[in-house]
């Protein structure tokens, strides 16, 4: 081994230490004792530019070009100091160039397909990425960026294959995201789900084990459930994590184990002889009438949830491709005809932090209240159109009251807020009336005289207890 190569082996271990400082000066010597070799003085740029001197690893990479102008490590190198600037056009025509000057290099046609997604450049991505794996079917990189990108298309089938195949390579943080394990969720595939190999990195293997425990909840296992919550709560970590869904996963958590608490202390509530089974599709409330055993109309019933991660109302009527949307079609198909299916939908739209008032604050000429009327009449017709379509009795079921506590609001905010809340319940009760559909009236069986939240019947500041969800039903029979 030549000196410098046995150099650039030391400089890589300082960088695997995180010790930039000394890597650079080994890799200086390396460009003093061999002017003319690329890797190091691509290595020095990056690490230059890691530093925070984006003009000096552009200055290196310049001199270097304008001596080997047909070098693609060299633009490559260009490419990502270039993105790591946010000058994105620019990296992609470095890139391309790079990809010009090497056609058959897979990971250039990945990198590209990384920048183009950065750009919002789903189909080109795709493309690039396909094109990655045509070269090198297991490049994991491509599977991983294929997967998230079918994934985002709603493809979710595709997207647990490509990510099973990135995660066979054993490398941790394969699938940040868990797109495999929601994919999985969503389909069904419940005991592929429950089969997977726990994750090497701790935040992706805290949500995959989250997603496990919502699935146990579902399939009434209540044991296993929360034997999952106790092996996720060490892999949690802290605020300081930056993990993706960490905390919408310990929100769940939260959820859950008040569920397991409500259900220990009220063991009557399932598990008894049920004459009839509703079927309960929807966003996280149908976590709470999971197997519950209660009367409708008389009648002793068995609530059979079907959750639909993260799907809003919203999601349903827009006519593009989601991950949600498909949630809600496989969750469907598993349905039988001539079933009574509850649609439970709205609560994530009437959120402070998220659906009508996050476009709202994002675009305040936006008026919430034209939002809210546009929006519940398409998405009663979307489900009762599937209704029809697969031989279902729909019911509805309102969004609650929010738990948030209002008076910490600003005052625009705060009437925007509960406006959104009480004007999509009052179109959702006029679709109802409408169309003749039963109401499950979960808005008013959680909202006091004085129009403030029930705090009995929650578990936080949005999920309710059971309670809720049986003083509805209490209600709908009066």
């Amino acid at each position: 081994m030549a000196i410098t190569d046995s150099m650039i082996q030391t400089a890589m271990s300082h960088l695997r230490a995180g010790a930039r400082g000394e890597a650079a000066k080994v890799l200086r010597d390396v460009c003093r004792i061999e002017p003319s070799h690329i890797r190091a003085h691509c290595m020095l740029a990056i690490v230059t530019y890691q530093d925070g001197d984006s003009g000096g690893a552009l200055a290196i990479l310049d001199e270097l070009e304008s001596r080997h102008p047909d070098k693609p490590e060299v633009v490559r190198s260009r490419a990502e100091v270039l993105r790591g600037t946010g000058n994105l056009e620019a990296a992609l025509d470095a890139q391309r160039k790079a990809r010009e000057l090497n056609p058959h290099d897979p990971v250039g046609h990945l990198q590209e397909g990384v920048l183009l997604d950065a750009m919002g450049r789903r189909t080109e991505a795709m493309a690039a990425a396909e094109q990655a794996l045509t070269l090198k079917p297991d490049l994991t990189g491509a599977q991983q960026l294929l997967g998230a990108l079918t994934y985002r298309t709603g493809e979710i089938g595709e997207s647990a294959r490509l990510m099973a195949e990135a995660r066979r390579a054993g490398k941790a943080g394969i699938d940040p995201n868990h797109h495999q394990a929601l994919s999985l969720f969503g389909l069904g595939r419940i005991n592929e789900l429950m089969a997977l190999t726990p994750a090497i990195h701790p935040t992706q293997r805290f949500g995959e084990t989250m997603v496990k425990a919502i699935a146990a909840w579902l399939d009434n296992d209540p044991q296993r459930c929360g034997d999952m919550l106790i092996e996720a709560q060490p892999l949690a970590g802290n605020a300081a994590i930056d993990a993706p869904n960490r905390s919408v996963f310990i929100v769940y958590g939260a959820i859950l184990d008040g569920l397991l608490s409500w259900r220990r202390d009220n063991p009557d509530s399932y598990g008894r002889e049920a004459e009839q089974t509703f079927h309960v599709i929807g966003d996280s409330h149908v976590l709470t009438a999971a197997n519950l055993t209660l009367p409708v109309a008389g009648v002793m019933t068995r609530l059979k949830s079907h959750f639909t991660f993260g799907c809003k109302a919203w999601h349903l009527v827009r006519d593009e491709p989601s991950p949600y949307r498909s949630f809600f079609q496989a969750a469907a198909d598993g349905i039988p005809a001539s079933s009574t299916v509850v649609a439970g939908y709205g609560e994530l739209d009437c959120r402070y932090k998220e659906g009508i008032m996050r476009v709202v604050r994002n675009n305040p000429a936006r008026d919430w209240r034209a939002l809210v009327d546009d929006l519940v009449p398409r998405y009663v017709a979307f489900v009762m159109a599937e209704a029809e379509r697969r031989g279902w009795t729909l019911w509805l079921q309102t969004p609650p009251m929010s738990n948030v506590n209002t008076s910490l609001l600003l005052t625009d905010d705060r009437l925007a807020f509960l406006g959104i809340i009480e004007r999509f319940n009052e179109r959702l009760r006029a679709e109802a009336e409408a169309h003749k559909l039963p109401l499950i009236d979960v808005k008013a069986a959680t909202t006091t005289p004085k129009r403030t939240p029930r705090h009995t019947h929650y578990i936080d500041t949005n999920q309710v207890r059971p309670t809720a969800l049986i003083e509805a039903l209490r209600l709908m029979t009066l």
